[in-house]
């Protein structure tokens, strides 16, 4: 006896058809869910959006982290570290534009004055 394995033309498309239909009801139940149309909330403090290459490039070169590898140097305990501004909870620097955390470091960084 012979097996015959072969799946016919019409057979394939039925089933290619069924799995582009359940593709897109599986993506409209996750958007009507919430999932796949939000994008993450962005914490303030670490978003540049809205900076100049310049600005970026400044930071880039200072070396500025938002996670100090330093032990006991971070943006927290800098002299440069601006308070925030307007009800954000962000802090900024006097050296370069945009947002730092107080967890940050930069090769830059001075020993808050006691």
């Amino acid at each position: 006896m012979e097996s015959n394995n072969s799946v016919s033309r019409k057979d394939f498309f039925k089933q290619f058809g069924l799995m582009g239909l359940t593709a897109a009801g599986a993506g409209a139940l996750l958007t009507a869910c919430g999932g796949g149309s939000e994008k993450a909330a962005v914490d303030p403090c670490t978003d540049l959006t809205g900076l100049a290459q310049g600005d970026l490039d400044m930071r880039k070169n200072l070396e500025y982290v938002n996670k100090s590898m330093v032990e006991g140097q971070q943006c927290a305990n800098c002299q440069l570290l601006k308070a925030p501004e307007g009800g954000s909870s962000c802090s900024g620097c006097l050296l370069f534009k945009g947002p730092v955390t107080q967890e940050g470091w930069c090769k830059n960084w001075v020993a808050k004055a006691v």
